[in-house]
């Protein structure tokens, strides 16, 4: 394999990255719709996602303590 081998080896790996970011560029799976709303994922595609939710929902609201951030503790300073 000479030189000649070694560019076209170059050029081979150039245009297969090339193609490979086109298409990534090109993939609409994961794009925003356009009236901004979330399609909530169906038991096909996540099974347990509305387990999940259900049980997110059903699970009690955080005390107050909890809710306002936890305690720091004071040291005195050093002088």
């Amino acid at each position: 394999m000479g030189v000649a081998g070694v560019v076209l080896f170059t050029l081979l790996l150039a245009g297969v990255g090339l193609v490979f970011i086109v298409i990534a560029l090109n993939d609409k799976a994961d794009a925003r719709s356009d009236d901004e709303s979330r399609r909530l994922p169906t038991r096909r595609e996540q099974p347990l996602y509305h387990l999940h939710m259900k049980i997110r929902s059903s699970s009690k609201p955080p005390s107050a303590s909890r809710a306002s951030g936890p305690e720091v503790a004071k040291f005195p300073k050093r002088h």
